[in-house]
């Protein structure tokens, strides 16, 4: 990887970490489970899982072995659970959810690929 591609796929997976977290923090509570959950709880869980996705692409803006694979593996499965969750959000009209998920995904994109095109 060169030098110049890992921070720019980097900050474009910390650009999608972030729209992620602030889509489910202010696009409102939509399922029984969601609702059910403490907004306390809820919070402390999105922050430990943006706070383990940005420790990932930590890795991969630093060089860490290995780290460029786990993300492309997990990314992967982060894509398709929001393009399940914008199609879920274009239904129940979710505009600010959508909006904030929809930055998310073409963040993710843009950090697909600069993470793995070539020179």
């Amino acid at each position: 990887m060169s030098p110049t591609r890992a921070p720019r796929a980097a900050f474009a997976w910390w650009g999608a970490t972030a729209c992620w977290f602030l889509g489910s923090l202010l696009g409102g509570r939509r399922t029984a489970v969601e609702a059910a959950v403490p907004l306390p709880v809820a919070l402390l869980a999105y922050v430990v899982c943006a706070g383990l996705w940005a420790l990932l692409v930590l890795g991969v803006y630093r060089g860490v072995g290995g780290t460029r694979v786990a993300l492309a593996v997990i990314g992967v499965v982060g894509i398709a659970d929001l393009v399940l969750q914008l199609a879920g959000d274009v239904t129940a009209g979710a505009v600010v959810h959508g909006a904030f998920f929809l930055a998310a995904l073409v963040l993710s994109a843009a950090g697909f690929v600069l993470l793995l095109r070539r020179r």
